[in-house]
């Protein structure tokens, strides 16, 4: 099983970050590999609230559903993922105010599928490849939000 913990600051306040974050119109915007995103049921930060993402991975797209199972708005968000044979995983995200702006956190546990070969296909090149991404979604989320933050409403 994988497991990437990733943390940022951004020079923006908590419920602006928390907004931007719980929108799934607009997480192709900032989300690395996301090339689609498809059934958004509603803001992302009440448990049951769903939608698909499409990547391009590996010159394929693969389609991830993802479910919040716990929320407390504008603070922790809990997902879950799944993918086509048998992957799965577990995203949370924790946000704190922090010198004038939100210090956050990402923790993502994930099992790919295909048993034994799935595992050494992690270890071997996707564990750096979603921490990688993860990283670059961050730094493009932290832009957007600050990019706003200094726009009056």
């Amino acid at each position: 099983m994988g497991h990437i913990r990733e943390s940022i600051h951004v020079d923006a306040p908590i419920e602006q970050v928390w907004e931007l974050g719980a929108n799934c119109d607009r997480y192709t915007e900032w989300q690395t590999g996301i090339v689609e995103v498809k059934g958004c049921t509603g803001p992302m930060d009440r448990v049951g609230a769903t939608y698909s993402a499409v990547y391009k991975a590996m010159g394929r797209r693969l389609e991830v559903t993802v479910e919040v199972t716990r929320a407390e708005k504008p603070r922790f968000i809990e997902n879950k993922l799944t993918v086509p044979g048998g992957g799965h995983g577990t995203s949370l995200q924790m946000a704190e105010p922090a010198g004038g702006g939100t210090d956050l956190t990402l923790t993502f546990d994930y099992e790919l599928p295909g048993g034994f070969v799935g595992g050494m296909a992690d270890k071997l090149f996707m564990e750096r490849a979603i921490e990688r991404d993860i990283r670059h979604g961050n730094d493009n989320f932290k832009a957007l939000c600050e990019a706003e933050a200094k726009v009056p409403a």
